[in-house]
């Protein structure tokens, strides 16, 4: 059916009023009132889109290299020769079933067959990406750094950052509990695993497996999995939205993972690593849904219980030392003369 739209020239004084991120590809007479001109400018901004397929592409790649069985083999990244700077990014069709979600076994069994065959084959050796990933239309940036702690901080600095931007700035007792999660919390549960002779090797995973990116294939016996936001990462990044409760997953499924890939020392800091991992996810979430309040409140609340078990443990520590300064001070005590 033909279209009643018309292009129009734009005002070079109207142009300079349009928002500046992006360009106007489009200007269309609506024709909508008889008292005055209506008119629809469409603008490109940037290269979102490029920068999302190609993400996608080089992610569900890295994936499909180490678990084949489990991903649709990628086919194709391009430009569409009839569409200039639009692409396409072409997977083999999988037949799947939105069913129940898969039992522990079944589930875990694709992360671990994902970080046993790729721990330590990192093409640089070290943390990160090839290229930025995105979380919707927010893009995670992914440079190589060797260490993990520093890896982390800085991304969550950026993330945190952009969340201020994005959302507004914070009461000044949230704007403590960040600073205290960034400062003290991280480095609390992170730089352990580097150090006193620990170490983690860079994992490849896939860092989005929530339920609704993992499905039953049509045989309902195998699972397939999709949607990769790739990173060379600690393994144990990819165990976040197992802490998420919004998913009806938990300690079933992390048993599973460990049957087959060790937990990092120290053992006992684990949950908490899992819990600084889901939130990063929680501050992406915040961030791509900005009118939604109680999303930062959710990353928060993490935020206060890691500061929480950090404050207990500094406590803990004091109540030992003291009481082991009170039994030395005891046994040097001087023996009353009359009882020797």
């Amino acid at each position: 059916m033909a279209s009643d739209r018309v292009e129009v020239a734009v005002d070079e004084n109207l142009l300079a009023e349009l928002p500046k991120d992006g360009k106007v590809i489009e200007a269309t007479s609506l024709g909508l009132s008889d008292w005055c001109d209506t008119t629809q400018y469409n603008k490109a901004r940037g290269e979102g889109g490029l920068e999302q397929i190609r993400a996608h592409w080089h992610s569900e790649s890295s994936v499909y290299k180490f678990i084949p069985e489990y991903i649709p083999r990628p086919v194709a990244f391009r430009e569409y020769a009839s569409q200039p700077n639009t692409y396409f990014l072409l997977l083999e069709f999988e037949d799947m079933i939105d069913d129940d979600i898969p039992p522990p076994e079944t589930y875990m069994a694709v992360p671990s067959a994902l970080h046993l065959r790729s721990a330590g084959k990192s093409p640089t050796g070290m943390f990160g990406f090839s290229v930025n990933t995105r979380f919707g239309n927010l893009t995670q940036p992914n440079s190589w750094e060797s260490s993990w702690e520093v890896w982390w901080t800085t991304h969550m600095k950026f993330l945190l950052q952009r969340e201020i931007v994005i959302r507004g700035a914070y009461a000044a007792e949230d704007e403590r509990t960040l600073n205290f999660f960034l400062d003290t919390v991280l480095p609390r549960y992170l730089r352990p695993l580097e150090t006193e002779g620990r170490s983690i090797k860079p994992t490849l995973c896939h860092t989005d497996l929530w339920p609704g990116n993992v499905k039953y294939k049509l045989d309902n016996e195998t699972i397939i999995v999709y949607d990769a936001n790739a990173l060379w990462a600690h393994n144990e990044v990819e165990l976040a939205p197992f802490r998420n409760p919004r998913y009806p997953l938990g300690k079933a499924y992390f048993r599973e993972y460990w049957k087959h890939v060790p937990i990092s020392e120290p053992e006992e800091d684990a949950d908490s690593r899992i819990i600084i991992y889901l939130i990063r996810h929680q501050v992406c979430l915040a961030s791509l849904y900005p009118n939604e309040l109680k999303l930062r409140d959710a990353f928060l609340s993490n935020m206060r219980l890691l500061g929480d078990r950090v404050k207990d443990e500094s406590q803990e520590r004091k109540d030992v030392e003291r009481a082991q300064v009170s039994f030395e001070s005891q046994i040097a005590a001087p023996v009353p003369v009359g009882l020797v």
